[in-house]
């Protein structure tokens, strides 16, 4: 290779070689923080804090991409789909007898990652909701949820029925 006169192995950093059969020179890269390259318009290594993709450097990876932090470089990245709407709040399975219950949502995994060690993001979340019904129609019997002050209202009556049915 020759650069300004000089014969060399290798082209330095920032060059790339150029060949043909009556000349073989080091020509410079066209992009920016390239530290070598294939050919005047495609990076094979960017500068430190800089990463590869397709032949460019960024100081981040594009959208839908994932940076692998040893190579430096930008792979796609695990791609998800819109959240659904929430779901019905429930507890136990139930939709009533409780004050509070769990809503929840998903989403969809609609690309893997090129590479197992890339994380998708969550595809499932909950949240705290306050039930429609808090008692169940037709259901009798002591709740969990129950407060003290129910309790007490709930055997008052019991004990009310008791004496009324005694007399």
């Amino acid at each position: 290779m020759r650069q300004y006169g000089e014969c060399l192995h290798s082209c330095p950093s920032g060059y790339y070689g150029l060949r043909t059969p009556d000349m073989n020179r080091c020509s410079r890269c066209r992009i920016e923080n390239c530290d070598s390259c294939f050919s005047r318009d495609f990076c094979t290594k960017c500068k430190s804090g800089f990463y590869s993709h397709r032949g460019r450097c960024f100081r981040g990876c594009p959208a839908g991409f994932a940076a692998l932090e040893e190579l430096m470089e930008c792979v796609e990245g695990c791609e998800v789909g819109q959240w659904s709407e929430w779901g019905t709040c429930s507890r136990n399975n139930k939709t009533c007898g409780f004050k509070w219950g769990l809503e929840t949502r998903t989403r969809q995994i609609v690309k893997k990652p090129a590479k197992d060690t890339i994380l998708c993001p969550t595809i499932a979340e909950s949240r705290r909701c306050k039930m429609a019904m808090r008692h169940c129609p037709g259901v009798t019997g002591l709740n969990k949820e129950w407060t003290s002050r129910d309790l007490k209202s709930n055997l008052l009556l019991v004990a009310g029925s008791t004496v009324k049915s005694d007399k």
